[in-house]
């Protein structure tokens, strides 16, 4: 187990987070560590773009359009989108 200590800017933590209390924010912030760390690197899906090669980029991108044209993806609304972020960070 690691502990880190880390500074917020309390206005910054307002404007970005306003349905996060200042005394939530410690909660809210290990458990969104917390689900980072239970996704391994291969299985996330918020691995950065700049952790893939140019080519690896576009074959993603390729079958993603492929997907689509297809019509074998998967649309969500916005509103399923924010409460699945709701949930999943308690917010």
């Amino acid at each position: 187990m690691c502990i880190y200590n880390i500074t917020v800017d309390e206005n910054k933590m307002a404007r970005c987070y306003p349905g996060i209390a200042r005394e939530q924010f410690g909660q809210w912030l290990q458990e969104w560590v917390d689900g980072m760390m239970e996704d391994t690197p291969a299985e996330s899906h918020s691995v950065s773009p700049n952790a893939h090669t140019y080519e690896e980029m576009k074959l993603a991108i390729r079958d993603r359009i492929d997907m689509v044209e297809s019509g074998k993806a998967t649309f969500y609304t916005n509103e399923e989108v924010f409460s699945s972020i709701r949930g999943r960070y308690g917010l």
